[in-house]
């Protein structure tokens, strides 16, 4: 291993830059284990009943995502945790002879990391705007628009609590959660159908093609 290697991993793997390193290597677990089909990419979002004729709609829509749209948290998460990391590398590599000894150390080093997210945030919400056309969200058309279309599974598999699956609905795709009954084992790549919303859990219930 070339010097240029070691300086690197040298940099990943000491404070400040080793916390973005941890942040990174469970970012990276994450999505290993929703490409396995073991978790929902949007499995963190709020659980909220809404309805576009409803008050709480409204509120809903009004809190803050920092400027990441309908992206999933999981995403724009990993996003910023992806970018803090690339930039406090370059700057622990640039500026380490700012951080100090002792306690002044930790101290700048903490800085360091607080302005390596800062600078990242926005960087990760630009980066994310051509993204978001593939995670419009299923709330803005009616869940009985949906249903009899075909839907395209995403994750590693399809269980009656767990999946999810991508729709085309005016031009759009949405990202969307699925369910099936246990006699129909769907996988990543099947063409299901919707068969029924069930509202007090925000899915769908998928089966198999007809034809």
């Amino acid at each position: 291993m070339d010097s240029s290697n070691m300086d690197f991993l040298n940099l990943a793997l000491t404070f400040p830059t080793i916390i973005f390193t941890a942040l990174l290597l469970v970012v990276i677990l994450f999505w290993v284990i929703t490409l396995l089909g073991f978790a929902d990419i949007d499995m963190f979002e709020s659980d909220l009943d809404i309805e576009p004729s409803s008050s709480n709609s409204n509120s809903a829509h009004s809190a803050p995502n920092f400027g990441f749209g309908s992206i999933p948290i999981t995403v724009s998460i990993s996003l910023v945790v992806m970018l803090s990391w690339l930039i406090s590398i370059y700057a622990h590599k640039f500026f380490a002879y700012l951080l100090g000894d002792g306690v002044l150390f930790y101290v700048f080093g903490f800085v360091m990391l607080v302005v390596s997210a800062i600078i990242a945030l926005p960087i990760a919400v630009i980066i994310s705007k051509p993204l978001q056309r593939f995670f419009s969200s299923v709330e803005t058309s009616r869940s009985s628009d949906l249903l009899a279309l075909e839907c395209t599974v995403v994750t590693g598999k399809v269980t009656p609590t767990f999946g999810q699956g991508r729709v085309n609905f005016q031009g759009t795709e949405q990202l969307i959660e699925i369910r099936s009954h246990d006699e129909y084992p769907f996988s990543a790549g099947d063409t299901v159908i919707l068969l029924e919303h069930i509202k007090k859990q925000h899915c769908y219930i998928v089966t198999a093609k007809p034809w």
